[in-house]
């Protein structure tokens, strides 16, 4: 009697061990489904955004995870919720640790970057980069937009906004982006601008880099630019939190109208300044699109071998008229 208990002690540690492997594997193929229920599926897809821009990576979040109930995946918004804030290198190695079925990340051109993407492909991990790209990686898809035409959108709205054909324009840069998209983007709004006038001797094109890495960071510097001495006569915003915090700073230092914004996203908030013409303009990626597009393409990788290297998304300009109307669909 005593050996055979004896041998029942032994044997439970492995029996806890493989009860233990057995639910992480579960886990892992399961995802929570409507009603605090469950559902299972039979690929496991790692979606990490970084900071910033929460309103609309929430919206593209809630697309991919969308689509991928339609496909039997589970697209996990990876580290979301974490005790512990770990930067988008830090989640990416996290989830080739984790031999997640597939990647989506946002991209940039950091040595760093371009070697766990690789590395993550070395490893059966396909990954595809969504709203910036990671060119030097071996990534299998980019789903975003072509930066050199979002660029030349800002262009027109801005020539709209100096009929004249003079003045001064001062774009917002994040200083903390290392990809080239503000780059392009900046080229394009010049180029624009020079096509159409003949030269850019009358219309001056500057930049002001923010410091997104610190809390308050961008609300304090686009604080200073309107209780400056001289505003621009045209503010062009690329991200939507530099949008939200122009549009509050026009609006609590009593300058509303004194400077044209073009902003950026389409969040109830932006729209609502559209419609009553505090912001002028916003140019809007569709990020539906985005988020259903960049799931497409990892399933067919992952069924076929092969994808497309780019998948656009469309983009459009919503002006004060549009933003009215889609304010009174809310």
């Amino acid at each position: 009697m005593k050996n055979k208990k004896n041998g029942a002690f032994i044997f439970l540690p492995f029996l806890f061990l493989a009860a233990f492997l057995l639910l992480y594997w579960f886990g892992n193929r399961v995802g929570g489904g409507e009603a605090g229920g469950y559902s299972t599926y039979n690929r496991h897809y790692a979606m990490i955004t970084g900071s910033g821009d929460e309103d609309f990576w929430a919206e593209v979040y809630e697309s991919a995870l969308e689509e991928g109930k339609k496909r039997g995946v589970y697209v996990e918004r990876f580290g979301e919720n974490l005790a512990v804030d770990y930067d988008r290198t830090e989640l990416l190695d996290m989830a080739i640790r984790a031999s997640v079925d597939g990647i989506i990340v946002t991209g940039d051109d950091e040595e760093e970057t371009v070697e766990l993407i690789d590395e993550a492909v070395d490893a059966g991990i396909p990954v595809v980069t969504i709203l910036s790209d990671c060119i030097e990686s071996r990534r299998q898809c980019f789903v975003g937009s072509n930066n050199y035409n979002i660029g030349q959108e800002y262009g027109r709205q801005i020539l709209k906004m100096l009929p004249e054909g003079a003045g001064q324009v001062l774009v917002l840069l994040d200083e903390n982006r290392t990809d080239s998209s503000q780059n392009l983007i900046l080229l394009a709004i010049r180029e624009t601008l020079e096509e159409a006038l003949g030269s850019l001797d009358a219309v001056t094109v500057d930049t002001y880099a923010i410091d997104g890495s610190r809390d308050f960071s961008a609300e304090e510097s686009i604080r200073d630019i309107f209780l400056g001495e001289e505003l621009p006569d045209v503010l062009v915003c690329l991200n939507a939190v530099h949008t939200r915090c122009a549009y509050s700073a026009a609006v609590d230092y009593n300058k509303v109208g004194t400077v044209q914004m073009i902003g950026y996203y389409d969040s109830d908030t932006i729209l609502d300044a559209v419609s009553k013409n505090i912001i002028q303009a916003t140019v809007a990626l569709d990020t539906a699109q985005m988020g259903e597009l960049s799931v497409k393409a990892l399933d067919e990788y992952v069924e076929t071998g092969y994808t497309n290297g780019y998948m656009a998304v469309d983009i459009h300009v919503i002006t004060p008229d549009e933003a009215e109307e889609l304010m009174e669909q809310l």
